[in-house]
């Protein structure tokens, strides 16, 4: 049986893969994942967002195009009583001055049947595009979310953050982070700051420096590192040899051997 992607309450998360599940404002706890873009289950989710995005565009043009033809009467609109009019002010003389204001009343008729109809479509197609907007916002934010802190996670134990401070660290610099999308619809993490984007990793590195040293490792002993926490008898791994690991060698390695990363 695989990983749950989403678990309802804390005591069902496992102990051993707490620090990889976040919890949602709902209250839910979703699995964090790197790449979750390449997920063949998320990549269905992201064509089918720009599915409905296309739908939304063509509800909206033929919108456009309804509201276009409102300004004159369709030949193919209702003909039965568009003949009828034509044959009602076909007979009329034309020198009767009266019979101006017959057909003029017979057109305003005509155009009011339409507008009510197209009254009637333009609400439907608002409705549709609204319900699309939604879901399009929803799996976005979704993504978006998984997106940032999947980097986020990464480049914090690059920089030698706490696994148990890891969570606290993300919260912190969540709200400093945008999400950029190139032309090709990939999502690229940054930080937004008064000098202008930031790439994560590099934004991160900055952060241990100064204010994120309290997330990181403590000195352990004689022989300690300072805060990277890499003094004698600390269990460590080089980030190559961890990134040869498979996925679950990895969750142990972290949550059971707590061994630290470098």
């Amino acid at each position: 049986m695989g990983v749950k992607a989403i678990i309802e309450t804390e005591a069902d998360v496992p102990a051993t893969l707490k620090e990889f599940y976040k919890a949602d404002d709902k209250g839910k706890f979703i699995l964090e994942l790197d790449g979750i873009d390449d997920h063949p289950k998320v990549r269905g989710v992201i064509t089918a967002n720009r599915e409905n995005v296309k739908k939304r565009d063509e509800l909206k043009a033929k919108l456009a195009e309804l509201e276009e033809r409102i300004k004159i009467i369709p030949e193919d609109f209702d003909p039965e009583k568009y003949q009828e009019m034509l044959a009602t002010i076909a007979g009329l003389d034309p020198n009767d001055p009266n019979n101006k204001k017959i057909a003029d009343e017979h057109v305003q008729s005509m155009k009011a049947v339409m507008e009510k109809k197209l009254e009637n479509v333009t609400k439907k197609a608002a409705a549709r595009e609204a319900e699309l907007q939604a879901q399009i916002q929803e799996r976005d934010g979704y993504i978006d979310r998984t997106t940032v802190d999947g980097k986020l996670k990464d480049s914090l134990l690059e920089v030698g953050v706490q696994p148990e401070l890891l969570d606290g660290a993300v919260a912190s610099l969540r709200p400093s982070i945008k999400v950029n999308k190139t032309e090709k619809g990939d999502r690229v993490p940054v930080f937004a700051t008064d000098m202008g984007e930031v790439e994560v990793p590099t934004y991160v590195a900055d952060w241990a420096g100064t204010k994120g040293k309290a997330y990181l490792g403590k000195a352990s002993g004689p022989g300690g590192r300072g805060n990277n926490g890499g003094g004698a008898g600390a269990k460590t791994m080089s980030r190559d040899d961890f990134n040869k690991l498979d996925p679950a060698s990895q969750m142990k390695a972290m949550t059971v051997d707590k061994i630290q990363v470098i």
